[in-house]
This record gives structure tokens, sequence and C-alpha cells, in this order.
């Protein structure tokens, strides 16, 4: 590789530093370090198929890229997130390649069984203290990494919840906990600024992704079981959404997504059919797990990656 890694590196470098992000968004480093890992693997794909030499020799065959990529059967999926480095790093619209369209039912990331999941490191015993904690916090395990012995809070409801000071994006989050699972996420905090956890407790394969999609799938009913049985809470629900939207997000309140039905469609309905899940859910219930406990603020991601997940 040589100049040309070192060009695609360095581009990657100036674009982080400048904070040369789409709409002004904020970018961590570890996204801009996926891209450029990206973009190294397509710039050594271009040396290898074209004999491209610097940066720009690359730009003419982006598409050519994609198309590859699809005929060596990578999903829909994964040619999106090695396509979305590339563009990133060269400065052109995703919007611009043609690339199979990802639909639900497609994904697999912490879906099935896989072979990671028959190694020793992957299961309770490789983590005890974390895999009990993931299994009621919900977090990603960077996030864990970061947690100190002072980072239980309550949250603008009075609720408690596990403070995330620097989550995915940079961003401040607070996960809420439910009811039954506070004794246990007491137990981990000492109000010490020492870490929860130990380089050795995160040092698995665990799939704490799939254990955040459970408890995702677990808060959805809690919510849902209460707006079904409690007159008033749902107005109670909506004015705690609101509080937290008005604190932790910029962006503009719409009614629409939080009232009424979410109903699955097209490949996401046959999913849940096939799964024996619901195939309709209640918008409220779904917004407040995906504030209160994914911070992802979006419906659609949290019915098709979570609630969806098995």
């Amino acid at each position: 590789m040589g100049s040309l890694k070192y060009e695609i590196s360095q581009r990657c470098k100036a674009l982080m530093q400048s904070g040369n992000s789409a709409g002004g968004k904020h970018t961590s480093q570890r996204s801009w370090k996926i891209y450029m890992n990206a973009a190294i693997k397509y710039g050594e794909w271009c040396k290898r198929n074209y004999k491209c030499r610097h940066f720009e020799d690359c730009r003419k065959h982006i598409q050519d890229y994609a198309n590859w990529l699809e005929q060596q059967g990578k999903s829909a999926s994964t040619i999106h997130s090695y396509m979305a480095g590339v563009c990133r790093i060269y400065g052109i619209s995703l919007s611009e390649i043609r690339k199979p369209r990802r639909v639900v039912s497609a994904n697999t990331r912490s879906r099935g069984v896989k072979a990671v999941d028959k190694r020793r490191d992957a299961s309770r015993e490789a983590s005890p203290r974390l895999f009990d904690f993931a299994s009621v916090v919900g977090c990603r395990r960077t996030e864990y990494a970061r947690l100190r012995g002072n980072d239980l809070v309550r949250d603008e409801s009075g609720y408690l919840c596990v403070r995330i000071r620097r989550g995915k994006g940079g961003k401040y989050q607070e996960q809420r906990i439910l009811p039954g699972d506070e004794l246990l996420v007491r137990s981990y905090f000492d109000g010490s600024e020492e870490p929860v956890f130990d380089r050795a407790e995160l040092a698995n394969k665990i799939d704490l992704h799939h254990l955040r999609a459970v408890l995702a799938q677990r808060a959805y009913q809690y919510y849902a079981d209460r707006l079904r049985s409690e007159p008033g809470y749902r107005e109670q629900l909506e004015l705690e959404i609101k509080a937290r939207w008005r604190t932790h997000n910029k962006r503009r309140w719409d009614q629409h997504e939080f009232a009424g039905i979410y109903k699955l469609r097209g490949s996401s309905r046959k999913l849940a059919q096939r799964l024996g899940r619901p195939v309709e859910y209640d918008r409220l219930a779904v917004m407040a797990v995906s504030v209160f406990h994914l911070s992802h603020w979006r419906n659609d991601v949290t019915v098709s990656n979570y609630l969806l997940a098995y």
C-alpha cells in the first residue's frame, strides 16, 4: 500500500479534526476509526485490481467496489457498513451508490445461533458480573468500560438510572432501570470514581447486543402492560418522555411518533409472524423503550433492531 494507505489515513484524520461531518452531526473517534479502516480496505482493493497509487485514483471505482462486495455474497447490511466508510472519506452521498436494499428480516447481528456462541468465553461463566448487569441495564461494551462507581443517578422524573457520560457518538445518556432490577443494579455502585468493571471482566465474547435486545423486549412489555391496565398512565408516560426529550434531544417533537399503533409490514411482518411476535406495537411504549433504555429516539430502529431480534 505505501503512500496510498498513508494518504487515506491522513485524509480521514484531517476530516476528523476539522469536524467535517454531514449536517454538522458529531462523529465519535471510534466511528472515524471504522470509516478509516473501511476506506483503507477499499484502497487495498483498488491497488490490487486497478493498480491505483493515490487517494484520488480510487474515487472512480467506488461503485465497482459495491458491486464486487455483492458478488462476494456480502449481506446488504455489511455492504452498507463498508460503503458508508468509503463514501464518508471520499465525501460523496451514500445514496449515489447502487447497492442491495437492507430489510429487517435479513439482519443477522445477534440473531440465531452462531459459532461464536459456542465459545467458552461467550457464556455467562466468562464474566458473571458483566452478564447479569448487562441483562438489566442494556449498554454497549465501551459504555460498560467507562462506568464509574458514582454513575448511579436519578433522572428528571426521579427514576433510578445508570449514567453514561459518553455513549455512542459521544452523547450523554441515562439508562432507566426497570422496577425489580434496582436492587441488583445498586450493588454495583459504591459512589467512587473507580471503574465498575475491570479489564478482565470485559475481555470476552458475550453477546451484549443480544442482552440489550432482550432487555428492550422486556421493557416494552412492561410499558405496554401498564398502558393497558392503568388509567392515566398514558398521559404520565408521555409527560416523562417529553421531559427527557426537552433535556437531551434536539429533534422537534412530533406527536405522530407517539400516538396510535406501529404496524409491521412486508418482510418485517413475516418475520414477526414466523417468530410468534406481535405484528402491532403501541407507539408510546416503543418510544419509551427507545428513549429511556436504548437512547435511539426512533421507533423504527427500536422495532427492527431490538423488538424483532431473536
